[in-house]
């Protein structure tokens, strides 16, 4: 009979937000299997040939990749800053400038590749000594019963912990087979993603157009001598995006030329588009007794405002927090009252940004006279409005809450 190693946790999904979790919990000196179906390598392309899939990082999260000494090890040239937002309707005057500056604050965040983050996760994991990799691998069979976990592995291994994980991602088989309920609909969008060379700098800007071609974003990503590039997602109806996939280079750099509103000219295209349907999903619960889920397991919003990676990085700081604390007091950390401090943390603040990008996403997709006219001049007063501008400003930038 097979021996069982023994763990504080195991967590399921290596991605970008079950890695945080698992350095930030080996730092609190808690012993961590972490357990992926990938092999925990990411080649990446040299620059201008960004990767596509990118995320907006705010000064919270990078305080959280600092306290994990991943930030620092960041490759140069892979780091974009932003210090500006400009936004504006495309079928009217609307427009709405956010700037660093204008609450004194040196950027408004950064952008990353996914790629280049993961890969420094998995550097500093290899750094670590109570963290075992169980990779190119995955769950045969496991029992969460009150006293902990058990779990054999496809590759023989068999573990036991006091609590797993979830970071296994949107379509969570740990969520599911574990009978957590969801609330979830299509958002009607399907996101067009791809890096593009463009012809002027993009001034250290994320450029947001909403209007008849569907939500445009402009994401800054770092020079290239003279040459200059962003990251876009475009989110259009899903037959726009067969179609706007399906189009010659050319004809797509045109198309994103007029959708910009014409403030840059696409000179190219340096990282093939990728589409990624877009569905709103939020579990109705977080935790049950032994186990807990975080990050897209938990919840996925529309990408318009970048907060995806941004909400998955505050559960793990939440979660973090809450075990770390219980594991001091010997407490078991998977025991349901425990959970249920990291569930209280983060489900409000979640569930407010999921009512709010719906909200958004809803407002800014019409194409009615009245409402265009309506959010036209609505956000005319908002740009004037800078109390308001410096609070949501902070919001996004993870130094307040909602309340």
């Amino acid at each position: 009979m097979t021996v069982a190693k023994s763990y504080d946790l195991i967590i399921v999904g290596a991605g970008m937000v079950g890695a945080l979790s698992a350095i930030l919990l080996a730092n609190a000196s808690l012993r961590v299997a972490l357990i992926d179906k990938h092999d925990g390598e990411y080649e990446l392309s040299p620059p201008p040939a960004y990767d596509a899939r990118v995320s907006a990082i705010s000064s919270q999260s990078k305080r959280l990749l600092e306290e994990a000494n991943v930030w620092q090890n960041m490759p140069q040239g892979r780091v974009a800053t932003y210090d500006n937002i400009v936004a504006w309707d495309g079928l009217g005057a609307g427009y709405i400038d956010f700037n660093a500056g204008s609450v004194s604050m040196a950027e408004l965040g950064n952008l990353v590749e996914n790629a280049v983050l993961s890969q420094q996760m998995m550097a500093q994991i290899q750094r670590m000594n109570n963290i075992d990799l169980y990779f190119n691998n995955g769950l045969s069979s496991y029992q969460i019963s009150d006293t902990g976990v058990q779990a054999d592995l496809l590759s023989g291994d068999r573990i036991d912990a006091q609590v797993i994980i979830a970071a296994d991602g949107a379509v969570s088989a740990l969520r599911t087979d574990n009978g957590f309920e969801t609330v979830e609909w299509d958002y009607g969008h399907t996101a067009i993603a791809a890096t593009i060379e463009i012809d002027q700098p993009h001034e250290n800007t994320a450029w947001q157009s909403f209007g008849e071609e569907g939500v445009l974003a402009f994401l800054p990503l770092p020079d290239v001598g003279e040459r200059h590039f962003v990251s876009i997602v475009w989110c259009v109806p899903p037959d726009d995006a067969d179609h706007l996939k399906a189009l010659p280079d050319e004809d797509f750099c045109r198309r994103l030329h007029y959708a910009i509103n014409k403030r840059f000219t696409v000179v190219g295209i340096t990282r093939a588009r990728q589409t990624i349907p877009l569905r709103q999903r939020h579990a109705k619960q977080y935790v049950k007794s032994g186990i807990a889920l975080i990050g897209d397991a938990a919840h996925t919003i529309h990408p318009l405002a970048g907060q995806g990676a941004n909400l998955g990085f505050g559960d793990v700081m939440a979660l973090v927090e809450v075990l770390s604390k219980a594991h001091r007091r010997g407490e078991a950390l998977g025991a349901i009252k425990v959970l249920r401090r990291y569930q209280r943390a983060r489900m409000l603040d979640n569930m407010a940004m999921a009512a709010g990008m719906e909200a958004f996403k809803r407002l800014f997709s019409t194409q009615q006279p009245l409402w265009v006219q309506l959010r036209n001049t609505g956000m005319k007063h908002f740009d004037k409005n800078q109390a308001l501008k410096k609070k949501l400003i902070a919001r996004a930038a993870g130094l307040s809450s909602f309340s």
